[in-house]
């Protein structure tokens, strides 16, 4: 993937990026500069994302030491091979504190690099864990759209009573379904977030989601270092892209962008449980 950055965007004060991986190893020589951009471009918060045991500590670190990160531990699909060797481990560290959410969790029949009766004993487990300990869950979803959401229609009815009224339960990562779907979600009390990949040229079906859903439920995400945003497509993604995401958001919904930095980060600050900042509204 290459590293080479191109113009920093205007800065968006105030934004959020509600998915990231900066623990990647496409971030190992110059993390430091990435977070300082990131900073610089107007973010208050990176949602740092782990998937299986090892980054999830990685995420719970980052949190401890810099209040700016919001930590997410989970066991991804493509990792559920290993839930029984990590299972004891894992628990430990999400019932121990630190997390705003688990995930990112679900189901990938796209690449199957885990079985897909072990994707969905992971899915359930990490499911309960989410019940026991109160969080919400963020989800990974690829070729599994029906079954993903019949799993957690019953589980977000399940879960109705554990989470205080106007919270929601769950966040679509990476959303790649279409506005009938998602308006399903949203139903369920679940929120959208949009990836880069909406600003890609072709991509009807992920600008529609993105016009027609309500913006108090959507979050706005890179999904670093992938899924770069146009103008910087083919480069590693990072943070601050996340700006350029919002941008073209509000380019299609005819608003400002910064009604969409505070609309977002408002929900994100209520799907994560901490304080927005000041001038972020529902």
């Amino acid at each position: 993937m290459p590293s080479r950055r191109g113009e920093p965007p205007e800065p968006l004060p105030g934004i959020i990026d509600s998915h990231a991986h900066t623990w990647s190893r496409e971030f190992t020589d110059d993390r430091d500069a990435v977070l300082d951009r990131a900073w610089a471009t107007g973010l208050t918060r990176i949602v740092d994302v782990g998937v299986d045991l090892r980054t999830s500590l990685l995420c719970h670190e980052y949190a401890a030491s810099d209040q700016r990160f919001v930590a997410v531990g989970g066991i991804h699909p493509h990792e559920a091979k290993h839930l029984d060797r990590d299972r004891g481990a894992f628990q430990a560290l999400i019932e121990g504190g630190g997390f705003a959410a688990i995930g990112e969790i679900g189901l990938d029949f796209h690449y199957t690099l885990s079985p897909p009766e072990e994707q969905r004993a992971a899915f359930a487990w990490q499911l309960d864990l989410a019940l026991a300990t109160g969080l919400p869950v963020m989800i990974h979803a690829r070729e599994a759209d029906e079954e993903c959401f019949n799993t957690l229609q019953n589980w977000a009815h399940r879960a109705s009573s554990t989470f205080e009224a106007g919270r929601p339960v769950g966040m679509m990562h990476c959303f790649s379904g279409d506005i009938e779907l998602a308006r399903r979600y949203v139903d369920i009390g679940f929120v959208i977030s949009v990836p880069g990949t909406v600003t890609f040229k072709g991509n009807e079906r992920g600008q529609a989601v993105a016009k027609g859903i309500p913006l108090a439920s959507m979050l706005v995400e890179t999904d670093c270092p992938y899924l770069t945003p146009v103008p910087h497509r083919g480069l590693r993604n990072e943070p601050a892209y996340v700006v350029e995401t919002a941008r073209f958001v509000a380019a299609l919904r005819d608003v400002s962008p910064e009604a969409v930095a505070q609309t977002t980060s408002a929900t994100a600050a209520r799907f994560f449980g901490f304080e927005p900042a000041a001038g972020q509204h529902d």
